[in-house]
């Protein structure tokens, strides 16, 4: 039966899209009401993002209402404001403070609320609405949780959806905690956490935009930034940097995967001093006087002059770029005294004059080049993986020879033929900061699957977050990275000076159905006893289904798994073992475990979970990860006896 007042709130609903309407009119009206061109562009860019908000807001403009003790009217919350033409809000915004209750009361702590409604819907339409009292009478309509798991096991799209009208009280907490030091987010998977962040994220710059300013998003691959891509967008928030950790340094393109002990050496923090050395190695002073004629007179900077500049502009430790900046312009000013010395009262030339005549084809940057020449980073950062010598140079008393030996390539012939690993990429960015300075910093930094990154990854994380301001989110449980961390304290020396390290867990897994989770956990028991297992919030779906086949059948049989679970409809995955060759023309996504990892299908088929757990304990914390990505299907085709780990 349809709850009594559905029309009635169609009806607010209509009322709030026609309102909406208006609103959107209204800027597509003062956009082309500007009258200069400065203007106008100004107010396209802004435009451009308030129409997106209008259009966003189709997706489900309004998603509840609460009834308060205290109030002429109930407030309905959505996904963003909107007024009436005598600017009486119709619909509050999510992110906004009077929103809270919608995520926070209860019947012990009601906030004000006597009654939580929330609407289901398709578009524009509403299809049905659950009343919560909070003074403890009857539910009417569906129940809450109902609305909830109705979305959990809708089919899984391409990209990850936005849950501002599922997000649950604990989910909210730690999506509105102050952007004070470092917020660690431990979670379980299924459990949220990735949603967390990126709400987080909007949340932040809708309530601190002034003191943030911009907020940057890392996570662990290009793969898993676009499964999330659309989620910001979505709440109309475009003051947000998305990068994979491999995409941190513009201009390194990532293209090969290391040995593990390749990638857990070039993790190391001793690295940052191997390429302190290189630097310190490659940057030689070299003062020289600096002369040039003038209106037919030399005018010069003598050396002893040039070494003194050269020393002061060194002595402040600042990047070596930056200095060289303030070294050129000392000297361009001592010059300037020396042309007024020289010429006196006919020193009619301006000190602009002067410069454009030391620039002209070069002169000073090559002049430059012999006194106080600089690498490129990315140079410095080849020859220190390619080069013997170099290398024992910059490391000696740091990493011993066979580590040496370990790090070392064969050289390309040229720089731009090297190809790059993800763990180069913190190498090149800690030269550039050595060298050029530190990279653009943002007010905060959240990063996802944090447990996966070594420690000269986080330290290049941490250059960028300003203050010290972090959301760390992952599982510990999960780690595969180079680096396994058991605790996140273990993370703190790479964390910004200024970052207090508070440590949060989201408990319940609301994506990952209890009958597949429970197959899933006696894998943690092993792997990390010390965690918390996750609560599974949904239950009564299939248990996992396991297939044993003779080894040469397990692809097909794979294969014909897969297109039977294609007919159900949703996302679909084959995750193999790593040592599987490789497969061309399949129809399906093939991954490995740390591919998956971070993303969710509605079936997945696990190839062989025994050859998974040949890489010993980082092999039990992959197929961890490979048994819990699906959402509703998990089938298992093996030929070795599943582990025993697996109980």
């Amino acid at each position: 039966m349809a709850h009594p007042e559905l029309a009635a709130e169609q009806a607010y609903v209509d009322n709030a899209y026609e309102q909406l309407e208006r609103m959107r009119s209204t800027v597509a009206r003062t956009q082309d009401a500007m009258a200069t061109e400065w203007a106008a562009l100004n107010m396209e860019a802004w435009a451009k993002r308030r129409m997106q908000t209008f259009e966003d807001a189709e997706r489900g403009l309004v998603f509840g209402r609460l009834t308060l003790d205290a109030g002429p009217r109930p407030l309905y919350v959505g996904r963003r404001w909107v007024t009436d033409e005598q600017q009486e809000s119709l619909v509050v915004n999510w992110q906004a403070p009077a929103a809270r209750p919608f995520y926070t009361a209860t019947p012990q702590e009601p906030h004000g609320v006597t009654q939580r409604r929330r609407f289901r819907a398709s578009g524009r339409k509403l299809l049905d609405i659950s009343d919560e009292s909070l003074d403890g009478s009857a539910v009417e309509g569906a129940a809450v949780s109902d609305f909830l798991l109705e979305e959990l096991e809708r089919r899984r799209d391409a990209r990850m959806r936005d849950i501002v009208a599922t997000i649950q009280s604990d989910q909210y907490r730690l999506i509105t905690a102050e952007p004070d030091g470092a917020l660690v987010i431990q979670g379980g998977p299924g459990t949220g956490k990735t949603a967390v962040g990126l709400h987080r994220a909007s949340w932040l710059l809708y309530t601190y935009r002034e003191r943030l300013r911009r907020v940057l998003v890392v996570g662990p691959n290009p793969t898993f930034m676009e499964y999330v891509s659309q989620v910001l967008p979505t709440l109309g928030e475009e003051a947000v940097e998305q990068r994979a950790v491999t995409e941190l340094v513009d201009g390194v393109e990532v293209v090969r995967e290391e040995e593990p002990d390749v990638a857990r050496l070039k993790g190391d923090p001793r690295l940052r001093e191997v390429v302190a050395r290189a630097v310190e190695l490659a940057v030689v002073p070299a003062p020289e006087e600096l002369y040039t004629r003038v209106d037919g007179v030399y005018v010069r900077v003598r050396q002893r002059d040039v070494a003194e500049l050269l020393d002061e502009a060194l002595e402040a430790g600042d990047p070596l770029g930056l200095a060289r900046d303030r070294f050129r312009m000392a000297v361009l000013r001592r010059f300037y005294e020396r042309y007024g010395e020289l010429f006196g009262p006919q020193a009619f030339r301006s000190f602009d004059e002067l410069e454009r005549g030391l620039r002209s084809r070069g002169f000073l940057t090559r002049w430059l080049d012999r006194v106080l020449p600089l690498p490129q980073p990315e140079k410095l950062v080849a020859r220190l993986l390619t080069s013997p010598a170099g290398l024992a140079a910059a490391s000696e008393g740091v990493l011993d020879a066979d580590e040496q030996k370990l790090l070392l390539r064969d050289r390309p012939r040229r720089v731009a033929d090297l190809r790059w690993s993800d763990q180069d990429v913190p190498l090149v960015d800690e030269a550039r900061a050595l060298l050029e300075g530190a990279p653009r910093s943002y007010g905060h930094v959240i990063v996802d699957e944090a447990q996966d990154l070594s420690p000269m990854q986080l330290l290049a994380i941490s250059r960028r977050a300003l203050d010290g301001s972090l959301t760390i989110l992952g599982d510990v449980a999960q780690a595969t990275g180079p680096v396994v961390y058991r605790r996140w304290e273990e993370l703190e020396p790479f964390l910004p000076d200024t970052a207090e390290l508070e440590i949060e867990e989201l408990r319940h897994a609301y994506r990952v159905p209890a009958e597949i989770m429970d197959f899933a956990l006696p894998l943690l028991e092993v792997i990390a006893p010390e965690v918390e297992p996750p609560l599974a919030y949904r239950k009564g779906g299939e248990p996992p289904r396991l297939v044993r086949v003779a080894e040469e059948k397990l692809l097909e049989t794979a294969l014909r798994e897969a297109v039977a679970l294609e007919d159900l409809g949703g996302l679909l995955a084959v995750i193999v073992p790593r040592s599987l060759p490789a497969v061309d023309d399949f129809p399906f996504p093939i991954l490995t475990p740390r591919q998956a990892k971070g993303l969710e299908f509605d079936h997945v088929v696990v190839v062989e979970p025994a050859a998974i757990l040949d890489d010993g304990d980082r092999g039990l914390r992959e197929l961890y990860v490979a048994l819990t990505r699906p959402t509703q299907t998990l089938v298992i085709v093996h030929a070795r006896p599943l582990p025993d780990a697996l109980g």
